[in-house]
């Protein structure tokens, strides 16, 4: 049965991350190459649950700086994750150094779209008629694009000085914009009360704020 790879780290922090790591019936192990560690899950009786995977993960996270690995990653031995630590050596200690100390906090915003069904003759042909909506349909994507901007640059600079870096992350939904911050865990509480304070004056409608967990969106 494969390895079912979680994160990887640096070899001198594998003594700070928690001693037993469980995923239901799984253990975790670590595979060291030079400075960089990377945790893995031995074959277990049953296929492992996303939601174990991503326990595991912050498990790791709570106590020291990992690069996730998303669920569904395989290996079939510890060999492939060996050669990975050294092929990417500097690029993963470069990552390393960017996220250290810092984990994500995710925003959900409510954008509404004021989206009617575009008013078509009944005299138009069909050919025109798609045409017609084809463009009404465009055109009320881009005013939609320019609602979520204005209030994309009023949520970053609120939040300024309280983040390292932030994405915004693909549409879920017509009226939903979904941003993601890399924060530093001694700023959390910051970013905590400022978003609170401007959710309370801004218009743009509701605000879910989820996090801090590992950094996904900046590995």
């Amino acid at each position: 049965m494969p390895l079912h790879p979680l994160g990887i780290c640096r070899s001198r922090d594998v003594a700070r991350a928690p001693e037993t790591l469980r995923a239901g019936s799984a253990v975790a192990r670590w595979s060291r190459e030079n400075e960089l560690a990377c945790a893995w899950l031995e074959p277990a009786a049953r296929p492992l649950e996303p939601l174990e995977h991503a326990a595991a993960v912050a498990a790791i996270h709570r106590h020291i700086c990992v690069l996730p690995m998303r669920f569904g990653i395989a290996a079939a031995e510890e060999g492939p994750l060996r050669s990975l630590l050294r092929a990417r050596r500097e690029e993963l200690l470069e990552r390393l150094d960017c996220l250290e100390g810092a984990g994500e906090m995710a925003l959900r915003i409510a954008v509404p779209r004021p989206i009617g069904p575009p008013v078509v003759s009944s005299a138009t042909s069909a050919p025109q008629a798609y045409f017609q909506r084809r463009r009404a349909h465009y055109r009320q994507r881009d005013e939609a694009d320019d609602r979520y901007r204005a209030v994309e640059q009023r949520f970053l600079e609120r939040l300024r000085g309280v983040y390292r870096d932030w994405r915004r992350l693909p549409d879920s939904a017509l009226d939903l914009l979904r941003l993601t911050f890399l924060v530093a865990r001694e700023q959390t509480d910051a970013f905590r009360a400022r978003l609170a304070d401007h959710c309370g004056t801004d218009r743009a409608g509701g605000c879910l704020i989820l996090g801090p967990w590992p950094p996904y969106s900046f590995v």
